[in-house]
């Protein structure tokens, strides 16, 4: 009897791990799904190759061409076997459409990353705050553009990348310094954190200036350049901003901080310290 009762725990302690690890493959089987329709969705009608997106999204390729292929079994994506790409159909826009037709502010930032989009004609994106990260939730690319498509979702440290130092801004001191202790804990590479001091004048500095700009090593070969979205419910805003080749002219980039700022104006009141509702951010 107790050798009978020991081996039935011992099926139920095998199920409930069996159970456990097919939740968490469903799970990463649908955080997959929605990374391939977030990926579609931002780099147009130009089509991709099982390779672009196996490089990109740094999927296996066996379990890559099954998601594709599944995906246009459901209407999603329509494949070409011409030239062997797949394109995204309707569906994926409906979606973003049934979405947003709930949301005036996720219509007016889509608006303005559109407009940013065309009056610099540079990859433009939308970011927000995810812990201790910045994440990236829009893009959008030029044709011609050269490098690898960022992915949506795409996460790095807060006190790092221009974006990140724009959402800081509107953060108390005391959050501010955690955020800093947490990126550091966790390593961001071979950049590196700035010290305090530093972060606390980048901090004022674009909250006077309303523009932020990354470390060119931390974004090789591009320079970011970044505001914030103001919205009346916003105590911490989204950023939007523009990456420019770091080989781009002075005058491309005055153009990019033009646009931003333009943004940054028609999307509210343009200062930090009104929209948070903060006291003593300094």
């Amino acid at each position: 009897m107790v050798q009978d009762t020991a081996l039935h725990r011992g099926r139920q302690q095998i199920g409930m791990g069996m159970g456990e690890a097919n939740m968490i493959r469903s799970l990463k089987s649908a955080e997959r799904v929605l990374e391939v329709l977030e990926y579609f969705s931002c780099v147009g009608n130009t089509g991709l190759r099982i390779k672009d997106i196996e490089r990109d999204l740094k999927y296996p390729q066996s379990s890559c061409s099954v998601l594709l292929h599944r995906l246009v079994d459901l209407g999603y994506l329509r494949y070409v076997p011409q030239n062997r790409k797949f394109f995204p159909t309707l569906r994926i826009d409906f979606i973003g459409e049934s979405l947003f037709g709930k949301s005036t502010e996720g219509k007016e930032s889509m608006s303005f990353l559109e407009e940013l989009f065309e009056e610099t004609e540079h990859l433009c994106f939308i970011a927000q705050r995810n812990g201790a990260d910045l994440q990236y939730v829009a893009f959008r690319r030029p044709r011609k553009w050269g490098g690898a498509v960022p992915p949506v979702g795409l996460r790095r440290p807060l006190t790092v990348a221009a974006s990140g130092k724009v959402i800081l801004a509107f953060l108390p001191q005391s959050e501010v310094l955690g955020v800093l202790r947490r990126n550091n804990a966790e390593g961001v590479g071979e950049v590196g954190c700035p010290a305090v001091g530093v972060l606390m004048s980048d901090l004022d500095d674009i909250r006077d200036e309303r523009v932020a700009k990354s470390d060119p090593k931390f974004t090789p070969g591009l320079v970011g350049f970044a505001t914030w979205l103001e919205g009346k419910d916003r105590e911490v805003p989204y950023a939007i901003g523009v990456a420019v080749p770091a080989d781009s002219s002075n005058c491309r980039n005055e153009q990019a901080i033009r646009a931003l700022l333009e943004v940054n104006r028609r999307s509210g009141m343009g200062t930090a310290q009104t929209v948070s509702g903060q006291v003593g951010l300094h």
